[in-house]
């Protein structure tokens, strides 16, 4: 009986502590690595001559539209990105952008409407689906 209770007890300890003792884990599909860098990247308020203007990581809520405003570079031929925006984990736009050059600035922009507020994302994407930025800010 000693044993068991002791047996019942470590099975205990080792189920509330998360312990696996076998398990096989899932394939995950391989991905190519993208060539692809964000060299830079602004949330900002506008576009002026192809560069952000009012750039900042939080904004009012009265602002009438958010821009995400990237350079990206490595492209060897046109190559397609997304602008994924986030409001916390809701996907809430994609925008599908070409880069045409190996130095390459785009962006995509959000208005803000009513309810769209607190803690906001915006990543971009490759076509392989790897996450090559993502930025973080804030509507008050």
């Amino acid at each position: 009986m000693k044993k068991f209770s002791m047996l019942l007890s470590f099975a205990l300890l080792c189920l509330s502590a998360g312990v696996v003792f076998a398990q096989e884990a899932p394939a995950e599909p391989a991905s190519a690595e993208s060539s692809l860098i964000v060299a830079e990247s602004a949330i900002c308020t506008g576009i002026s001559d192809k560069q952000p203007d009012g750039a900042a990581t939080e904004f009012s809520k009265d602002v009438p539209k958010i821009y995400y405003w990237t350079k990206i570079t490595g492209a060897q031929n046109e190559e397609a990105v997304k602008h994924i925006w986030y409001h916390g984990d809701a996907v809430i736009g994609e925008i599908s952008l070409n880069v045409k050059t190996p130095s390459f600035r785009t962006w995509s922009s959000k208005t803000v409407y009513p309810g769209l507020e607190g803690s906001l994302s915006v990543a971009v994407v490759d076509a392989a689906g790897n996450v090559l930025k993502k930025d973080e800010f804030t509507i008050k």
